[in-house]
């Protein structure tokens, strides 16, 4: 295979000894640098088909095997190409501003690790019993670019950030001529699940962000399916998102449907109306809240959900698949949803200070959208505000809007100190960056490698994580 000039040079400077041949762990090494990780399948698949790395690869230890430069040119060109563009910086975000990004989350991670305002959520016994420490951010781009840090990978029911999903899923199968047919696009002007507000002329909720919108527009996914086909379907399209299937919480769906008669009468109000295309029987309105229930219970982490907004953000493309998911014009359309309904009733005060598309839900997850730099930020913090978003989690998104200059309507026509790109945050960053190893790359920026020898005489590399992540949440005020 033929590789371009850039390549060529890619793998000059990661072969030092100019031997012709790299190691594994180096690429892979490399390959983080930009946010690449070694358990992206695309990585997986390209290495597998080249190199017999053994057993070692499915348990993420990286086997000490030699690439030459053809077995290279077939990695780097494997699939979309992805490795190839990943190792001459022509990804969705840069290597150095994916880099400058990560100090900046960590910088906020590390800040706003003491806070412990707020409350868990305490309507249903999972919720509750929460552990309120628990804190973590995650970060992905379209093209798969990965950041964690905390506690990025303890799975929560994914609530009401279910709902932007369910109105594309809507949107995809009917258009949104039917689908606003059942529920409109309007604030409001209450909390997500007052009966007195959510309802509009004729009985309609006001937009798929609020439960009774949520349930409408998820009766018309697969509307006359049976309910396990229905949520199958949206299961595959989650996994389509996220490249992982999402697990299901069972004792939380449970608790849904042992607490859920404020939803069950929000969806009889709009059956009574001709408003809900319910499931038929006299028990349809229960039913279709039933199905909002499970969907609610949906788990996932916030890595998993950050690669659902990714796809969002990349106009509907999945970004470990390529895979079109949702077209344009529906993501488009979710994302101006989520702009002014997404952070339940505080979503006002939230686009004014943000001015980006987001979604909440009361397992104490946050997902914001950053269409401009085609990614998603993720974060997980049970305690919640007055409103029912995490404290935490506003928190971010406020920091990284300010700091890396995201507000869409703030410093219009102002220079901007890096041509469309992130901004000098680093300013900042540099102070805590100082703190932390630079970044290496084998599982997120600012991670160590070492090899060390093992059992059978072989080397193998071992990781040593950030002290942002060693001082994750335990409960003590650091």
């Amino acid at each position: 295979m033929d590789l371009s000039e850039q390549q060529l040079r890619a793998f000059a400077s990661i072969d030092t000894d100019a031997d012709s041949r790299i190691w594994t762990w180096e690429l892979l090494s490399r390959l983080g640098q930009s946010g690449i990780q070694p358990s992206d399948p695309r990585v997986r698949a390209a290495l597998a088909d080249v190199v017999d790395t053994g057993d070692r690869l499915a348990g993420l230890g990286i086997q000490p095997v030699q690439i030459d430069l053809d077995q290279f040119a077939e990695i780097a060109q494997h699939g979309d190409g992805m490795i190839g563009r990943a190792l001459t910086g022509d990804l969705a975000v840069s290597p150095e501003e994916f880099q400058e990004f990560a100090r900046g989350v960590e910088a906020v991670y590390a800040d706003l690790l003491p806070n412990r305002d707020g409350n868990v959520a305490d309507y249903i016994p999972t919720l509750r019993d929460a552990d309120p420490e628990k804190f973590g951010i995650a970060i992905c781009t379209a093209d798969g670019q990965v950041f964690t840090i905390g506690d990025a990978d303890q799975g929560f029911s994914v609530q009401s950030t279910s709902k932007p999903f369910s109105y594309a899923m809507a949107l995809e199968q009917l258009g949104p001529t039917e689908v606003h047919q059942w529920v409109g696009q309007e604030q409001s002007g209450g909390t997500f699940n007052d009966y007195r507000l959510s309802l509009g002329e004729g009985r309609r909720p006001h937009n798929p962000m609020i439960n009774a919108g949520a349930m409408a527009t998820l009766a018309l996914v697969d509307h006359g399916k049976q309910t396990s086909d229905r949520f199958r379907t949206v299961r595959d399209t989650w996994t389509k998102m996220m490249g992982q299937a999402p697990g299901f919480d069972q004792e939380t769906y449970l608790a849904e449907k042992a607490t859920g008669d404020g939803n069950r009468g929000l969806a009889s109000l709009m059956k009574a109306a001709d408003m809900l295309k319910a499931e038929p029987g006299e028990d349809g309105a229960a039913r279709t809240a039933d199905f909002y229930f499970q969907i609610c219970s949906l788990e996932v982490d916030a890595q998993r959900l950050a690669a659902a907004g990714a796809t969002l953000a990349n106009g509907g493309v999945a970004p470990y698949s390529g895979e079109r998911v949702f077209s344009r014009e529906t993501a488009g359309r979710v994302l101006s949803v989520m702009g002014h309904s997404g952070m339940y009733n505080d979503s006002g005060t939230f686009s004014d200070q943000v001015g980006l598309p987001a979604k909440s839900g009361v397992s104490g997850n946050v997902m914001m959208v950053v269409p401009s730099k085609r990614l998603a930020v993720v974060t997980f913090s049970p305690r919640l505000d007055g409103a029912g978003n995490s404290v935490r989690g506003v928190e971010v998104c406020k920091r990284l809007a300010n700091d890396f200059g995201l507000h869409p309507y703030r410093g219009l026509g102002a220079d901007r100190q890096l041509a469309g790109g992130l901004n000098t945050a680093d300013r900042r960053a540099e102070v805590v960056g100082a703190a932390h190893h630079a970044l290496s790359g084998m599982t997120r920026p600012g991670t160590r490698t070492t090899t060390e020898a093992t059992a059978d005489g072989s080397s193998a590399d071992r990781t040593t994580t950030p002290a942002a992540k060693r001082n994750a949440p335990t409960g003590r005020q650091i």
